[in-house]
């Protein structure tokens, strides 16, 4: 009795691929946030927001939130991902 051989896929799979495409525009997501309230801090000092400076309340609480909702976005999509490979 022999033990048939696993032949691999012929390139990576949806899987990968689609772990690559979420994983690409959440960074791309997470980088244009951070890139555009340090780059633009002294313009965005000008809006008030609930009586704070936009700039300070987005880099105190804003930026933490949307990176805890970018977190939840990765959760939820790996999530998706994993159950639409393994079949319902």
């Amino acid at each position: 009795m022999s033990i048939p051989e696993k032949i691999p896929p012929a390139g990576p799979g949806p899987y990968w691929r689609y772990t690559k495409r979420l994983t690409s525009c959440l960074l791309l997501i997470w980088a244009l946030l951070s890139f555009t309230v340090l780059f633009f801090a002294r313009e965005l000092s000008n809006i008030s927001f609930f009586g704070w400076p936009f700039s300070f309340y987005m880099a105190a609480q804003g930026l933490t939130l949307s990176f805890v909702i970018l977190l939840a976005t990765y959760s939820l999509g790996m999530a998706w991902i994993g159950r639409r490979q393994t079949g319902p």
